[in-house]
């Protein structure tokens, strides 16, 4: 019996589109990979590293960009709250418990907050990667907020659009939905017999 949806943000409720971000640094979607692979990237979003250093890094692999180009070209794959969002939220919040898991980091925070601040009624507990140190698909990631929560990972249902982070969901426990395509909130009603 699911009582509890643990619900990614980027890409789920939030929209995103990584290939802008490439596109924006001069590069082909090909080097998407290997860009959102970097290590930096994951120290980063662990908060193990700061903004600063996090610029000053891409700063040498992109020096004919200012830092101001920078943080423009980072959240360029920041696209708003999906129109859909609000409406399945207020459904959703009627039947479970909800709360978000999301691998992020300081200049997306910054940004994204402020425009899901009506959202967070609809939660009981959001979390974010730089502040667990911790990112998915690792399995302390699913089982600190699952203790954070006090939730049964039997009864709680995780959803993201991320079939890796589903894979790192499924080895502690947790049932698992993959939203496909990305940005499809409205979606997860049918899905979830709403």
């Amino acid at each position: 019996m699911i009582k509890n949806l643990l619900l990614d943000l980027g890409g789920v409720l939030y929209g995103v589109e990584y290939a802008r971000t490439a596109l924006a640094l001069g590069l082909s979607v090909e080097h998407l990979p290997q860009l959102l692979g970097d290590p930096m990237l994951a120290a980063y979003e662990k908060g193990k590293v700061s903004t600063d250093s996090f610029l000053a890094y891409w700063h040498t692999r992109f020096p004919h960009y200012s830092r101001e180009e920078l943080i423009n070209a980072w959240n360029a794959m920041l696209l708003g709250p999906l129109p859909a969002s609000q409406g399945v939220l207020e459904e959703l919040s009627k039947r479970f418990s909800l709360a978000v898991l999301s691998n992020t980091n300081e200049l997306h925070l910054n940004r994204v907050l402020p425009e899901i601040g009506g959202w967070k009624p609809y939660f009981v507990g959001m979390f974010f990667s730089p502040s667990l140190h911790y990112r998915k698909p690792e399995p302390a990631a699913y089982k600190s907020v699952l203790q954070a929560l006090g939730w049964k990972p039997e009864e709680t249902l995780f959803i993201d659009d991320s079939s890796s982070n589903i894979e790192g969901a499924a080895t502690v426990g947790l049932a698992t939905l993959l939203l496909s395509p990305s940005n499809s909130p409205e979606k997860l009603l049918s899905l979830l017999g709403q």
